[in-house]
């Protein structure tokens, strides 16, 4: 048997892009120096860690309650990865492979194992209210109940199934990254693991236009971190985790190569006229890029840690976000912020400018939704999820402040800033979501996650209309002008249907 560090890097790599934590999974592959490695590393099966963990853990219970004569410990306590395990009191054992069984506890009614531990599960009940969970309840269940309880949710937040979607073929490795041209609505980018990004047009799915992002050492790995096009949908900015900043025309004709920092770039955003590029660096710097010359503008300081999320108000002024829990609004060519925001306790995961540029929105690894103004600082401290939230997006309506946030506790809320409230509590994920998008129409809301699911809701009434299930976990999600939804998914593959239609 042979266990190498770069192996058991890699495994730690692959669960840490698996449970969304796609930032600090940049980290760990700068700091483990995994896009060096010399041997072409396989694109194991998803969860692979934890099907090792699971095995090792089986593996210590075994050894833990087994004695030399071959008996069998009866222990009822659990048996975790950490921690010293007490065992609960065991005065009868059995012999192994002996037909007369002395008579111990009552055996678990799923049968197995004896050293098999079985736990009571609980289901938290949540009264019907406005979202707040401060008054839950954890009650014991039993097996037939709880199963009979999962019937019915299931088939009350199932929606209808979408039939028929088509199926974009051409990555080689997971497709993090999916984006509709504003100027023309049957183009689609993507972007992947394998070092590309890709066009598609709609109307010819079959022939993609592949972007490369060669490696400048051939054994390097780049994955594309960020794809983006202006506002006017002439261009598509696209970024990778060594640190290659290209522009590219829609017909995938290179534009520009803008000088490579060999830092991996985390976030790019365009500003309004489509003339200026701001990218977020992994070592906490932020760039402007002038990209009718190809020339770097301005280079700001802008957090002591990863700089994770940016966003432009408008042509000359843009916000920035990162794991130092700090939240900075710069100017164009300005060293200094010109508004610094704080109260997050975690890292600040995603910023979004409302349509009208009245407020800022902010999710945060502290479970809250944060709203901002440059007048009065903090507006809204929304708390209601009960673990980190990834994203956020504003309806796409200037005279609303409706806002949506993404959670790793499986639900999306939507939140009424001028009614200072949550107003629905979008609950049919079983995993972590951490994608989501709008319709343009805003009458429409797509919601995606690690459980391969992508749900359509009506932001009316909440309820669920559509459920498309996948072949992989889900990582983007985003709408087209007119009604199609794309799907990047971890199988390499892209899916695209119009729920309206299918």
């Amino acid at each position: 048997m042979v266990l190498k560090s770069d192996d058991v890097n890699y495994l730690v790599y692959r669960y840490l892009r698996e449970s969304g934590f796609l930032h600090t999974s940049y980290i760990f592959q700068f700091e483990s120096q995994l896009h060096k490695n010399e041997e072409e590393l396989p694109n194991v099966e998803p969860g692979s860690l934890i099907r090792v963990l699971q095995k090792g853990l089986q593996y210590m219970d075994v050894e833990t309650h087994l004695n030399e004569d071959g008996t069998a410990r009866l222990c009822t306590a659990p048996f975790s990865l950490v921690g010293k395990h007490v065992c609960s009191v065991h005065t009868e054992a059995r012999k192994l492979g002996d037909k007369s069984i002395v008579r111990g506890p009552e055996p678990s009614p799923h049968g197995g194992h004896t050293l098999v531990h079985d736990a009571k599960e609980k289901r938290v009940v949540r009264p019907a209210d406005n979202g707040d969970e401060s008054e839950s309840m954890d009650v014991d269940v039993p097996d037939a109940e709880r199963d009979a309880s999962r019937a019915d949710a299931s088939k009350r937040r199932r929606g209808r199934m979408v039939e028929a979607a088509q199926m974009l073929h051409g990555h080689t490795a997971p497709v993090f990254l999916c984006a509709w041209c504003p100027g023309q609505p049957s183009v689609l980018a993507t972007g992947a693991g394998d070092g590309t990004a890709r066009i598609w047009d709609m109307a010819r799915p079959t022939d993609s236009v592949v972007l490369r992002h060669d490696a400048t050492d051939a054994s390097a790995r780049v994955d594309i971190t960020s794809i983006a096009w202006n506002e006017q949908g002439t261009l598509l900015a696209t970024a990778s985790f060594n640190g290659q900043l290209r522009v590219w025309t829609t017909l995938g004709e290179q534009r520009q190569v803008l000088r490579q920092r060999r830092v991996p770039i985390i976030a790019l955003r365009w500003n309004r006229k489509g003339t200026v590029l701001a990218t977020a660096y992994l070592d906490g710097s932020i760039a402007l890029w002038d990209v009718c010359n190809g020339q770097q503008r301005h280079e700001f300081r802008a957090h002591s840690g990863c700089v994770l999320d940016v966003d432009w108000l408008d042509n000359t002024t843009f916000a920035s976000c990162g794991s130092d829990k700090f939240i900075r609004v710069w100017r164009d060519m300005d060293s200094q912020p010109i508004k610094t925001f704080s109260g997050h306790k975690s890292d600040i995961n995603a910023i979004k400018w409302h349509p009208g540029g009245k407020y800022l929105a902010s999710a945060s690894d502290d479970g809250s939704v944060k709203v901002w103004s440059m007048n009065e600082s903090l507006v809204h401290d929304f708390t209601g999820h009960s673990q980190q939230v990834f994203l956020v997006k504003w309806l796409p309506r200037s005279d609303k402040a409706i806002l949506a946030s993404a959670s790793f506790d499986g639900t999306v809320r939507v939140w009424d800033i001028h009614a200072n409230s949550c107003t629905r509590v979008l609950d049919a994920h079983s995993k972590p979501v951490d994608c989501l998008a709008f319709s343009s129409d805003g009458r429409h809301l797509a919601t995606g996650s690690f459980d391969r699911k992508v749900c359509v809701w009506s932001i009316k009434d909440g309820s669920l209309l559509k459920s498309f299930i996948a072949d992989d976990v889900v990582h983007d999600v985003q709408w087209a002008p007119k009604g199609r939804i794309a799907v990047a998914l971890a199988s390499s593959h892209v899916a695209v249907f119009d729920p309206l239609l299918s």
